[in-house]
C-alpha cells in the first residue's frame, strides 16, 4: 500500500508493502511475513516499555529518553502553566541506515529479487519525473 503526501515525491511505505517486501526478498510467504513483522514490533514495544535499550546494529536503536516539565504560556488565557515531565520514545539512527538515506548503498551482487510491484512503480515514475 502505497500513500503520497501533499509533498510531491513523498511517498510512504505502509505494513501491507512492507510485508510484500520482505516476503520477496527472504523468499517467506505473506503470512509467515506478516507474523514476523508482528513479532518484531511487538517485541521493540515491550523491551522499550520495560526501559530496555533495544538495537538492532546498523539500522538504529529504540530507547526511552526523559522529557523535563517546561513552563509554557496557555493558549487559554496566557497564563503559564507547567507541562509535566514525561517519557518519550527516541529513535538513533544506525550507520547503516543513516548511510542509505545519503545515497550510499551497498549493492548486492547475489540479491537478484523480482522488484515487488510498489518498486517497479515508484522506479517508473521516478525515471518519468526526470524527463
Amino acid at each position: 500500500m502505497r500513500t503520497n503526501s501533499s509533498d510531491k515525491g513523498h511517498v510512504v511505505v505502509g505494513k501491507d508493502e512492507l510485508i510484500h517486501q520482505i516476503a520477496a526478498k527472504a523468499g517467506m510467504n505473506l503470512k509467515e511475513t506478516s507474523k514476523v513483522i508482528d513479532a518484531f514490533t511487538e517485541v521493540v514495544r515491550e523491551g522499550v516499555a520495560k526501559g530496555y535499550e533495544v538495537r538492532l546494529m546498523g539500522f538504529g536503536t529504540w530507547n526511552l529518553r526523559d522529557v523535563a516539565p517546561r513552563r509554557v504560556k496557555s493558549i487559554r488565557g496566557g497564563d503559564q502553566i507547567i507541562i509535566p515531565a514525561r517519557k518519550r520514545v527516541g529513535f538513533s539512527v544506525g550507520a547503516v541506515l543513516s548511510q542509505a538515506a545519503q545515497g550510499h548503498t551497498a549493492d548486492n551482487a547475489d540479491n537478484k529479487v523480482k522488484p515487488s510491484p510498489f518498486e517497479a512503480k515508484l522506479r517508473q515514475n521516478s525515471s518519468i519525473a526526470a524527463h
